[in-house]
């Protein structure tokens, strides 16, 4: 063995093992919470299933699956300002976590909060461009809420991803996209002062000759 060899298997040999990530403390217990809540929820019980999923969080913070179960059981339950707080708690903690997003968009549309929810949805965008369904309900609630340019928009990137869509899917965004072309084309204000120049509606309504 040549001396640099020798010396290189000395260090390698010195070297302190690479520290590996250590599971957070109260993520084996948290998981099983949850289980056990969600066999609860599926039985019907969703007081027990509450109660579970409120020791989940309790036993590991920072698991996003334990804020989401709670937050839709107490979405199910009516309580929705309930969920909707538990559901920021667990994004303040795990921003870029999409079904947290999902879900506190879910109960911002049942507490009659569109505009809310679309700046949830936005925010879940910005973390990940190319989410399939969050481009989807975007699409959709701007379209509810009216808010045609936004759905044009949200329409046109789903179009133009990566996301898998059927032939039906793809056909039926066109037809939503077509459409939205028209209601979104900008249109001549009615109560503007009146002006004798611009298009035949203006004119018509400033009584020109």
């Amino acid at each position: 063995m040549t001396r640099v060899a020798a010396v290189l298997l000395a260090l390698l040999v010195a070297a302190p093992a690479v520290a590996q990530p250590r599971p957070r403390a109260g993520a084996a217990r948290s998981a099983r919470l949850v289980a056990r809540g969600e066999a609860f929820l599926a039985s019907g019980d969703r007081g027990s299933a509450i109660a579970f999923f409120r020791d989940a969080i309790g036993a590991d913070p920072m698991n996003a699956r334990a804020y989401v179960s709670l937050g839709e059981a107490y979405r199910a339950r009516g309580s929705l300002q309930d969920s909707r707080t538990v559901l920021e708690a667990g994004l303040s903690r795990s921003p870029d976590e999409p079904t947290l997003w999902l879900a506190l968009v879910r109960t911002l549309v049942d507490m009659d909060r569109p505009d809310d929810a679309a700046r949830a949805l936005r925010s879940l965008l910005a973390r990940r461009p190319d989410h399939a369904e969050a481009m989807r309900l975007r699409a959709e609630l701007a379209r509810e809420r009216g808010a045609w340019s936004e759905a044009l928009t949200a329409y046109r990137a789903l179009l133009s991803s990566d996301v898998d869509l059927s032939d039906e899917e793809r056909a039926e965004l066109r037809r939503y996209e077509s459409a939205l072309r028209v209601l979104a084309r900008p249109l001549d204000p009615v109560s503007a002062a009146r002006a004798c120049s611009g298009s035949a509606l203006r004119r018509a309504l400033g009584r020109c000759r």
